[in-house]
């Protein structure tokens, strides 16, 4: 039962990543939320049930910029932890 004046959203609710914090172990890399979900750093959670969610960061997607004909283009993955972008080259696709 949560203590809170408004309640934590349940585990089953779609904004649970909102309950509050109980315990924060980030030297472990997890925080206990009220609800009883166990987050982990990398965006994973775990749930009261036993069951995972699988890490869900929106940075993951991966963009890509244009590259001039003949170049080679660069896809950018950003970090979500830092100012840190990785950087990969890829051929550029062949002009039509």
């Amino acid at each position: 039962m949560c203590p809170h004046t408004p309640p934590c959203p349940a585990a089953s609710d779609p904004d649970h990543e909102a309950a509050r914090t109980l315990i924060s172990h980030p030297e472990q890399g997890w925080s206990l939320l009220c609800n009883g979900i166990v987050v982990f750093e990398d965006t994973g959670e775990l749930l009261p049930g036993g069951a995972v969610i699988a890490p869900h960061r929106p940075t993951d997607l991966v963009m890509t910029m244009p590259a001039a004909s003949g170049s080679v283009g660069i896809v950018k993955s950003p970090v979500i932890n830092g100012p840190v972008v990785q950087e990969t080259a890829v051929p550029a696709s062949p002009a039509a």
